[in-house]
């Protein structure tokens, strides 16, 4: 039986209770504080808790922001109530112990986990993605609520693809003056040009920013890069940024419009509301969505169908995989996999034949519906085998960082079959893992 949660044993570091709250578990640290989990028994629901470093903190710069980060958020208890903006429950102070309480979400990450090149979230799936934060940004700027820090690790993706926008700690709210933190403050990778010159606000500013985490989403690469903040500033007020085209060929000419207009250096060029911009949006989504329904992908579709490793799978779940994975073909001879690399992805071979190799020498060979890859099972592990195509060669690219965003049945239907694949190949054959 599960031990009462005043009974949990805790590290050294961390407390028994916060406010009226008892502590399970410390669950993330940050810039500013640390988070820990809760469980509220009144309203039944689990919760994090974020302290603020304020008296630790040496540096009195640093302490005076943070506290004023503290009373923004503490501030908005209640105020904003939309479902893809993190709510805030509460907020106190015990003992020179800022924090604030809100929602917690089990196995949600943050976007930030989806800007890399190899680790692309689908495109409808972005677009879906920034037009619910869109929509949550006109209800926030509705209420006089300017986040002036929207970026990838503001936005959480939860394990059923929904979002919620984070941190209001250094939001422009209309009604209050208490907590009006200036100059420049926010990511600056992210910022609008009027940001970074710290000139007066308005909501298109946000909207900028939600074009550059757009741009970025789809590319892999930020709107921007310099090597010192003087030059990325600089850039963000004088230059243009690569067009998404020269990073993907493969993008809608209209979502490009989108993602261009968004990131105009004149505000009154943008969409003038999140609703605008979540218009915008919708008409791209319909049209890719058409896309994915073309018989390219059904044919996918069909040709997982016939492979054994899919046989237990239902349509819908072989859908979801799909969903989490790329397609992709080799030519004799061409790398796949190479030893001693680190990637997160399983592989599938849908059609053709593959090597294997281990310390120069050949291993074995794996052909039609097997699998490799099962290092990515373990978050950072080294490959230890190369696989190189013999002969053409069609792979399915499994992401593993994106089957954590499909349902509970198609992770655990897929990691069953996986995993029951890999240990008859090893029985059979002796392959080495990979």
């Amino acid at each position: 039986m599960a031990s009462p949660v005043s009974e949990i044993k805790r590290s050294k570091d961390v407390p028994d209770k916060i406010g009226k709250y008892v502590i399970i578990n410390k669950i993330g640290k940050g810039s500013t504080g640390d988070v820990y989990l809760s469980h509220d028994p009144y309203y039944r629901r689990d919760v994090a808790i974020k302290v603020y470093n304020i008296e630790k903190n040496s540096d009195a710069d640093r302490a005076r922001v943070s506290r004023k980060m503290f009373f923004n958020e503490a501030h908005m208890v209640g105020m904003l109530q939309h479902p893809n903006i993190m709510p805030i429950f509460d907020a106190g102070e015990e003992d020179g112990a800022y924090y604030v309480v809100t929602e917690h979400i089990q196995g949600a990450r943050t976007l930030a986990a989806y800007c890399r090149p190899d680790n692309l979230l689908r495109v409808d799936d972005v677009v879906e993605i920034i037009y619910k934060c869109a929509k949550a940004l006109h209800y926030a700027h509705g209420r006089g609520v300017i986040h002036r820090d929207i970026k990838p690790s503001n936005i959480m993706l939860t394990i059923d693809n929904d979002v919620r926008i984070i941190d209001f700690g250094i939001a422009i709210v209309s009604d209050s003056e208490v907590s009006r933190i200036e100059g420049i403050a926010g990511s600056p990778s992210y910022m609008s040009p009027e940001q970074v010159q710290s000139e007066e606000l308005t909501l298109r500013s946000d909207l900028y920013s939600l074009g550059a985490v757009m741009y970025e989403l789809l590319t892999g690469f930020r709107p921007f890069r310099a090597d010192n903040l003087s030059k990325l500033l600089h850039q963000i007020v004088y230059a243009t940024p690569p067009p998404i085209h020269t990073y993907r060929e493969d993008l809608p000419e209209e979502l490009e419009d989108v993602v261009a207009r968004s990131m105009l250096k004149d505000p009154n060029k943008r969409p003038n509301t999140g609703a605008t911009m979540a218009a915008e949006l919708t008409r791209v989504y319909k049209n890719l969505r058409q896309k994915y329904d073309s018989f390219d992908y059904q044919e996918h579709f069909d040709l997982l169908r016939t492979l054994t490793f899919f046989h237990e799978f239902s349509h819908a779940e072989i859908w979801e995989v799909l969903r989490a994975s790329d397609w992709h073909e080799y030519r004799d001879g061409d790398d796949i996999v190479r030893e001693g690399e680190i990637d997160d992805r399983f592989y599938i071979i849908v059609s053709g034949t593959v090597s294997v190799e281990s310390n120069g020498s050949s291993v074995g060979s794996l052909s039609n519906g097997q699998c490799f890859g099962e290092t990515s099972y373990v978050r950072g592990a080294k490959r230890q085998a190369s696989i190189k195509a013999n002969g053409p060669v069609t792979l399915l690219r499994v992401s593993s960082t994106l089957m954590e965003q499909v349902s509970s049945s198609c992770q655990l239907r897929f990691n069953k079959v996986f995993l029951r694949s890999l240990i008859n190949r090893l029985q059979g054959s002796g392959v080495t893992n990979t």
